[in-house]
Formats: C-alpha cells, structure tokens, sequence
C-alpha cells in the first residue's frame, strides 16, 4: 500500500485483489488523570485488541478521543491522555486519522484542538491535516482511496462537526457550518475532474437530526429506510444531534449525490446503522469506558466498525463487538 500525502488531501493507493479496510474507532476517552488510571488502561487494551482484530489498511477515529474533565478525570492537560493513544497506535504501524469531537478541545482543556491536531501529526502514521485557512472547524480534510491503475475507488471526508455553538456546553451542540458543506463538494468536484462526482463517505463526530429521523421512520415499518445493524440503546431513544439550530449537511449531501455513507459517534450506546434517502448512516461503536456512569460494565456497544472499500466504489459495513475478539 503507498501513501501520499499533500495538505488537505492524501492519496492511498489500495492493494489489489482486495477490498481496502478502514476501521472506525469512537469515542475512545481517554483521561489522563489520576483519577481514571484503571479506566485508560481497559480503554488502550480494547484499541489494541480491535485494531490487531481488525488488520485494517487505515483507522478513522471519529472523534472524542480524549476526555480532559477535572471532575472525572483529574485533569485537564490533554495532551496528556493524547500521548497514550498515539503512542499506542503508532507501535500499531497502522495508519490513522481523525475528525475532531466536542470534548477533545473542551474550554478547560490545556490544549485547543489545533494544538492537539498538531501534537498528533508528530506521531508516525498520523494522516490527520488541519484543513484549508478560513474554513469553520478544525481538521476538514480529504483522504483519497486509489486503485493500483490510478482510478479512484473512494473519497473519505474527515469533518469537523464542532463542538458547542458558544465555547459553554449549556449552549448546545453546534453544527457542520455552510462553508464546511462549500469545502466538502468544492473538494469533491476538484477529486472528480471532468467525470460525474466521485463517491465519498463522512466522518465527523455528531449525528444530524435525520439519523433520528430516519429511525423513528424505520420503527414505525417505513421502508423508505432499511435497517442494517444495531441498535439504540441511550436513555429514552437519545440521539444528541444539535437541536438549537439547523443544519443543512444532510440535506446538501442528499442533493449532491456523491456522499454515500456518513459515520459518526458522540452517542456512545447507540450502535445503529440505517440507509435513508441513498445514504447509509453509522454510528460506530464506542469504546469509552470513562464517560458515561456505569458503562465499564456495558459491553453490547464496545468494538469497532470496519467499512471494506471496493474497487468500483461500493463498501460494507459491519460491527467488531470487542466481546466477539479471543
């Protein structure tokens, strides 16, 4: 497998004879304090078992990779507990990259999420840009998959999906912004040259309000959607999509036709995976031991989640339960 790569888009060229396997990693959380010690260790040995289970050709972590909170963990550097993950994947020899969630920068954190960005590009196998100057967010970027021959099979979108609309979490979840979703076609058009758009499929951290959407519509028997995989498992069918103002992401991808798979996290029980309106919408499984009260004695939403990419642009999708792995 070769890797290229330039700012804001890297190029691999995928093996032939076999599907390119990308493993999606969520909600990792780690800590870095004295007070989550044991936590982060359960968390790093579950990376590691599903990541050597997986074999996979690239890791795409979607966000929420650290958890920089005095009050859980005892600390707030988080470049600490960023240390931990990236040198553990880096003794991996996979390549990895990321989008950004809404607690790897919090507003008590030491580190912003352009210092964390950059502390992780000094990691070996690290793929991760900051994206375009002006563009909303911190790590848009564009990680290309190629056939041997030079044709592209897929465009994988890292986006950053924000984090609250002010710097406070009682002000809501914020959204993808206009000028991301401008950057996303603007990215795929310049990828497609002449030809019709090339396929692509979305990684950020929090889900759109037509996930929610989407299931509710499943449930009811709609078969306008078809149900894949999973479930949702948070308190009262939870689904933390930002409610206090609108996105127009779903609605612009739908439109624009190349998007054919969006795959977040940020909703650490829900497991869910559903096709609606041509595109399918995955949340992976998490990892987090850390975060949610009670959950280190969960274990149906612990894994990863591998997306085989074919040469022709079509993908599978399927779940690594952490409690299947020997």
């Amino acid at each position: 497998m070769e890797i290229k790569k330039q700012k804001v888009v890297t190029t691999i060229v995928k093996e032939e004879g076999r599907p390119f396997r990308v493993l999606q990693l969520t909600d990792i959380h780690i800590g870095g304090g004295i007070l989550c010690f044991r936590k982060d260790r359960w968390a790093l040995e579950a990376v590691e078992k599903v990541v050597k289970a997986a074999d996979p050709d690239l890791i795409v972590m979607t966000g929420d990779m650290v958890y920089p909170l005095f009050w859980a963990t005892g600390a707030r550097n988080n470049k600490r507990p960023a240390k931990k993950l990236a040198t553990l994947l880096q003794s991996l020899g996979k390549p990895w990259c990321f989008a950004f969630g809404n607690h790897d920068g919090e507003v008590f954190a030491t580190y912003t999420k352009e210092q964390l960005g950059e502390y992780f590009k000094s990691f070996d196998g690290c793929l991760y840009e900051k994206g375009e100057e002006g563009i909303t967010g911190c790590g848009n970027y564009c990680i290309r998959i190629e056939n041997k021959d030079g044709s592209p099979a897929m465009l994988l979108m890292m986006v950053d999906s924000n984090a609250y609309i002010t710097k406070s979490f009682f002000s809501g979840f914020d959204v993808i912004h206009d000028d991301q979703i401008d950057w996303y076609k603007r990215t795929v058009r310049e990828q497609s040259g002449d030809g019709k758009v090339l396929p692509s499929l979305a990684f950020f951290h929090i889900p759109p309000k037509e996930f929610k959407e989407a299931w509710e519509k499943c449930y009811r028997g709609d078969k306008s959607v078809t149900y894949h995989h999973g479930f949702v498992l948070e308190k009262d069918n939870y689904f933390g999509y930002p409610k206090q103002k609108k996105s127009n992401f779903f609605k612009e991808m739908v439109d624009f036709g190349s998007c054919k798979g969006m795959f977040m996290g940020h909703d650490h029980v829900n497991t869910l995976s559903l096709t609606y309106q041509g595109i399918r919408l995955t949340y992976g499984m998490s990892i987090d031991y850390l975060a949610y009260i009670g959950i280190k004695k969960k274990h149906t939403q612990r894994g990863g989640t591998i997306i085989e990419i074919n040469d022709d642009g079509s993908f599978d999708v399927k779940m690594l339960p952490l409690s299947d792995i020997k």
